[in-house]
């Protein structure tokens, strides 16, 4: 495609964040939303409506078989997205996918089959939303490169709230993100494509993991959700191993009986940093290090991150995938890399015996 044509998108699944990436695309000059498709009636006629979006239907196969249309969204719930995914790619589209890609290692196994089979088609996978798109991610990364820190052998990444819900809290009527079998699990998949992204791109994907330890609890209260099934787990702890020898510690909890903001502390052989890596959270990243080259005094510095022209993680997303499809940009998040990031939260499930 040229530098100057518009991209024409349609979405399948029409939940909270397919309205973020409507309102994005519809702002954005290079890009314009031409269908809709929903199972639900009502939600499909609201949306369809309200944006002003002519083609809307009932059955994904009618947008998919539209050669008019460049590029799907698929906005599903998870456990649906790799029928869907085979669909997309055999209708030839290129795709936005959202997270997680699959819930099990057998769908994935499908999705990066196709994907290789169609090199052709641009597929960029949503985890990359609040990791590798804000500023945070850049700004830390160029000080790891730079080699300040020296060798990174330990990251400490935790985020445990009480009684939140994750997905439910933004989006009530969306009572499938407790479900399992239908979401994959609760926080540790949730958010743990986020953190993965995040953490391991600043290492340029590099660590391979050899060895895990986990654990993973529910039921920790007894609050009625109005759910007919509530078996994600609510907290989840592990320690992962890496071939290069870094150790990581990573825990994330959506209903445990403590609190920890989201912080990031990355050790080095030569200094240290900690963060939290959200784009809503403190620009600040603090630096540890010693001075006279390691012969001096222990010292901690503020660093800021410059966040003023960020415009917010969906729509830096959005911005993104459109650069992809039509002037040839990389994307931030591949098929295979998220699909590397989603069997490392496969085998903590594992070590946990939180299997399928």
């Amino acid at each position: 495609m040229g530098q100057q044509d518009q991209l024409r998108l349609g979405l399948i699944g029409l939940g909270m964040i397919a309205e973020r990436h409507i309102e994005n695309f519809q702002e954005l000059e290079r890009s314009v939303v031409t269908w809709v498709a929903d199972i639900n009636e009502v939600v499909l006629a609201r949306v369809a409506n309200q944006y002003k979006i002519k083609n809307s239907t009932t059955h994904y196969q009618e947008l998919l078989a539209d050669p008019a249309v460049d590029a799907v969204v698929i906005c599903t719930p998870p456990s649906t997205h790799c029928q869907i995914f085979l669909d997309t790619v055999q209708a030839q589209k290129h795709i936005l996918l959202e997270k997680p890609m699959a819930t099990d290692r057998q769908d994935m196994k499908k999705m990066l089959q196709a994907a290789a089979a169609h090199p052709e088609l641009l597929i960029c996978d949503c985890s990359c939303r609040h990791s590798r798109l804000q500023p945070k991610f850049k700004f830390v990364k160029e000080i790891i490169d730079s080699g300040e820190l020296g060798e990174i052998y330990f990251i400490h990444h935790n985020f445990v709230r009480q009684q939140s819900r994750g997905g439910i809290e933004y989006h009530p009527q969306a009572k499938w993100f407790l479900n399992k079998s239908i979401a994959g699990g609760g926080p540790l998949l949730d958010w743990g494509v986020y953190d993965l992204s995040f953490h391991l791109g600043l290492l340029s994907d590099k660590p391979v993991l050899t060895h895990v330890r986990s654990l993973a609890v529910n039921h920790l209260d007894q609050i009625d959700h109005q759910a007919p099934v509530f078996d994600v787990e609510e907290h989840g702890v592990s320690f992962l191993e890496f071939d290069t020898g870094l150790r990581y510690y990573w825990e994330r909890a959506s209903n445990a009986h403590n609190e920890a903001p989201s912080e990031t502390r990355i050790y080095g052989t030569k200094g240290g940093l900690k963060f939290s890596f959200l784009s809503w959270d403190s620009e600040l990243v603090e630096l540890f290090y010693v001075e006279d080259e390691g012969r001096g005094k222990a010292t901690r510095r503020e660093l800021r991150v410059d966040m003023s022209d960020h415009k917010g993680d969906v729509a830096a997303l959005d911005q993104h995938f459109i650069e992809v499809v039509l002037d040839g940009v990389e994307p931030a998040m591949p098929l295979p890399l998220a699909a590397k990031h989603l069997d490392i939260i496969f085998q903590i499930y594992e070590a946990a015996g939180w299997a399928s």
